[in-house]
């Protein structure tokens, strides 16, 4: 052999070494019995060894996994070659790096001498997989678990996913949902707007939008959600996709229309209370002869009326138990030489009804307390009432007797005073009837009156 193509050779194996050593792929050569002849540094640093801590083993003390390895050397002594095969590699910390291995395998004499294997260090890009799949998860697990409903539409306002919360909201199923839009479960009244707005959210000139609408759910129900769409874009800045989040606000819009109806009765009842006020200080006005007269007899009635009140306060205006009415304007009166009954069954009256009853019931304590049957020792007041479920003329009715007895003489009066005048509005009030008898032994008082079943109860 001359000496140029012995220095040629040498350099060819030079740079061969060179290539070996320094590259930044993992190399080495395994025997055919799995032992490492050699290997360069980018094999064996990144797992903490030194040369000599690793040149020399089976090649089987480095791998994680006993069955790969088993695999791995049966593949190669069958003449197989490897390309990007996984197997995990354990480092001199303890630690696992992850690798894929290419070889390919030399025979000599259909002998299987050894393997040059390439090793491709891969632990980061597992490392990152891993993460991104745990956040995928984790993304996935937040998106079907989250209380509000949340929907996916393309440029048409189709569904393109859906989660659950959002089935639950509209009342249907995810493969029917991803079958269909936004706007079809939308009710007919509310489909404009929505449609409007995100036309414009698609076309860009906004990035998002809230409102609230209804939805018409398969079952019949038809409940109010707030809907605040918002914008994906591509990397062109394209509109790619809209995320509409729903919330159910049925509740919410329930208590505002309560609100609203709580209000406008408070504004009604404070405009009939005053007028009452007014009416009271009226009548009483013109049945007295002086400024004190008037006091005496306005303010018991004043404070009638606010009694009252405070019963229907009590039961928040939802009405008053007939029984408790009667007892409270008669208590005053209460006493041995006085006799006082009151029976019937229990009995809730709506608040016009409890409001113009108590009046009413107040007059006649007082009347017959100044002049009565209880303005005299022995004298007695019998209140009774009952309830006609099917009785004429009225469907459903009460009937309410006041007889007083024992008292002095009645004499008819010589005009119509301020009470008698309160009955007969009392029974107008009632759409009722009222009747009544100075007999001898003393007033003998009857009002009937129809109940009306969305205002009023009855507990028998």
């Amino acid at each position: 052999m001359n000496a140029p193509r012995v220095a040629t050779i040498a350099a060819h194996e030079g740079s061969l070494d060179d290539f070996f050593e320094n590259g930044n792929v993992g190399l080495h050569l395994v025997a055919g019995d799995g032992t490492i002849l050699r290997a360069n540094r980018a094999d064996y640093e990144p797992l903490g060894y030194e040369v000599d801590e690793y040149v020399g083993r089976h090649i089987a003390e480095f791998h994680a996994d006993r069955e790969v390895i088993e695999d791995i050397l049966a593949r190669l002594s069958r003449g197989e070659r490897l390309d990007k095969y996984p197997a995990r590699l354990r480092a001199k910390d303890g630690s696992i790096r992850y690798v894929q291995i290419s070889s390919s395998v030399c025979f000599r004499d259909g002998k299987f001498v050894n393997t040059r294997c390439f090793t491709v260090d891969v632990t980061e890009r597992m490392q990152t997989e891993a993460a991104l799949r745990e956040a995928q998860e984790r993304l996935a697990i937040t998106y079907e678990n989250v209380l509000a409903g949340i929907g996916e539409v393309d440029g048409d306002g189709r569904f393109l996913r859906v989660n659950e919360a959002f089935c639950d909201i509209a009342g249907r199923p995810r493969a029917d949902l991803l079958q269909s839009g936004f706007l079809d479960l939308t009710h007919p009244d509310d489909v404009e707007e929505d449609r409007v707005q995100f036309a414009r959210q698609v076309r860009g000139e906004v990035d998002r939008y809230r409102i609230e609408k209804r939805y018409v759910r398969p079952d019949g129900r038809v409940p109010w959600v707030e809907v605040i769409s918002s914008t994906v874009r591509d990397q062109a800045g394209n509109f790619a996709y809209g995320v509409r989040m729903v919330l159910d606000i049925t509740a919410r819009k329930e208590a505002e229309r309560r609100q609203k109806l709580l209000l406008d009765e408070l504004n009604h009842r404070v405009k009939n209370t005053l007028a009452t006020v007014q009416s009271l200080a009226a009548q009483t006005a013109r049945t007295s002869s002086s400024a004190e007269e008037f006091r005496a007899r306005f303010e018991p009635r004043l404070i009638a009326l606010s009694k009252a009140h405070d019963r229907l306060t009590r039961n928040r205006w939802e009405g008053a138990n007939l029984k408790d009415i009667i007892q409270e304007e008669l208590a005053p009166y209460s006493a041995p030489e006085r006799r006082l009954s009151i029976e019937g069954p229990d009995l809730i009256l709506p608040p016009r009804a409890s409001l113009s009853l108590s009046l009413a019931l107040h007059e006649l304590a007082t009347n017959a307390a100044k002049h009565g049957a209880l303005s005299v020792h022995g004298g007695s007041v019998e209140v009774a009432w009952e309830v006609h479920r099917d009785a004429s003329p009225f469907p459903q009715s009460v009937s309410i007797r006041w007889t007083e007895r024992g008292g002095p003489e009645v004499t008819p009066p010589q005009r119509s005073g301020f009470g008698s005048r309160l009955l007969r509005v009392t029974a107008e009030e009632l759409d009722g009837r009222m009747e009544q008898e100075l007999a001898p032994s003393g007033l003998d008082w009857r009002l009937h009156f129809p109940l009306s079943g969305a205002e009023s109860g009855f507990n028998a």
